[in-house]
């Protein structure tokens, strides 16, 4: 299972976003309310593009998040 980070459109309905994802085989692990961002899993490749209503980018996560 691969990891992505996805920032969410400040318009986007999660109960909606959730069925989406459950259509696609897409599990949401974690929200992230304060930064507007959504944790996925998933074997297939996952993208902005697949979502453009609900996610500005996707990123697989890489483990090199540093601040």
């Amino acid at each position: 299972m691969k990891i992505y980070l996805a920032v969410l459109r400040t318009d986007a309905d999660l109960i909606k976003l959730e069925r989406e994802l459950q259509k696609k085989k897409v599990r949401l692990t974690a929200y992230y309310k304060a930064v507007g961002i959504v944790k996925l899993e998933s074997k297939q490749a996952v993208s902005a593009e697949d979502f453009p209503e609900y996610f500005l980018s996707v990123e697989e996560d890489r483990n090199n998040l540093t601040i």
